[in-house]
């Protein structure tokens, strides 16, 4: 199987590290403390500001603390892409399937393919590569304004205040993070607000897609009892993401993301979710497949691989082969 997308390798009792500027005591928790944050708002905006050119876009990735490039950036730099491959329109769903995590110290380029297009519509396939591998491809659909032949919505009612949250340090968000007390199990109330984000909607969706890609998994493990054993460690990957964008919204104002992690086996944990505005109105829904899994070890040459029975008996036992 070929590397994965964005693989997270946590050490168990590490402890993990992240930006050392904002470790003061009187800082807010940082969550999950074996993510590293090593990048600003204004470094991930540099990134996210592409100049698109045909047939590929080049582009460049923010550092991360396992040096490959980060699912979320790419989510990112889809959405800002696409709208700008489709002046007047905006994404409506990104759909993203990581296959391999790449290098963030290396270039990118982005091959653009017009799936269609027409005076409402836009579709493009957007495939990420460095050197020949590909990291991951995605299949955007835009569409342009157009007039409400039915309008409802179903507010929620229990979301609660940004004042009733607890301030937090999210890990991959360096901007303003509260978390509602838990209401169920498996379930995260995340508040955010990026109050210097720039006057343009392109950036906002793109810093959604970049937000919903590191909630799921993260939470998962910490509300999943997922365990971490002295000595032993857990490769964390995300394998797809869907993000369906259904109203305006403005990321400088707070926004609560409800994410739910009904389900987790076979290394896998399933993550969905709901983004809603301050007055409870529904924003944008996805929904997160993630890998969580032991990391597997290549044995030296001349040793049995990990599960592999006695030296003397090659071949009998050993797993995966």
């Amino acid at each position: 199987m070929a590397e994965l997308s964005n693989a997270v390798t946590l050490a168990a009792q590490g402890g993990g590290e992240h930006d050392g500027a904002a470790a003061d005591a009187g800082a807010p928790r940082y969550e999950p403390e074996w993510v590293q944050t090593l990048f600003t708002l204004p470094d991930l905006l540099r990134v996210l500001d592409l100049t698109p050119t045909l047939p590929t876009t080049a582009a460049r990735c923010v550092p991360s603390g396992h040096g490959g490039v980060l699912g979320a950036q790419q989510l990112g730099q889809q959405v800002v892409l696409a709208e700008r491959l489709a002046p007047g329109k905006r994404v409506d769903t990104l759909h993203t399937l990581f296959i391999r995590g790449g290098r963030a110290d290396l270039p990118l380029e982005i091959d653009v393919e017009r799936l269609a297009g027409g005076r409402s519509v836009e579709s493009f396939a957007l495939s990420l590569h460095q050197d020949g591998d590909q990291l991951s491809r995605a299949q955007v659909m835009l569409s342009g304004d157009a007039p409400d032949l039915h309008r409802f919505d179903s507010p929620a009612t229990d979301i609660g205040r940004p004042a009733d949250a607890e301030p937090r340090r999210r890990a991959l968000l360096p901007w303003e993070v509260a978390v509602m007390p838990r209401r169920a199990p498996r379930q995260l109330d995340l508040w955010t607000r990026i109050a210097d984000a720039p006057d343009d909607p392109t950036f906002w969706r793109a810093l959604i897609a970049h937000t919903v890609e590191t909630l799921a998994i993260g939470d998962g493990m910490l509300s999943g009892g997922i365990p971490l054993p002295p000595r032993e460690q857990l490769q964390a990957a995300v394998l797809t993401e869907t993000v369906t964008y259904l109203d305006d919204l403005d990321v400088r104002d707070w926004h609560l993301y409800r994410v739910h992690t009904p389900q987790a086996g076979r290394g896998r944990i399933l993550g969905r979710g709901e983004l809603y505005g301050a007055d409870g109105g529904l924003r944008a829904v996805f929904e997160t497949v993630n890998l969580v899994r032991p990391t597997r070890i290549r044995p030296r040459p001349g040793q049995p691989a990990q599960g592999q029975a006695g030296q003397g008996q090659a071949g009998q036992g050993q797993a995966g082969q």
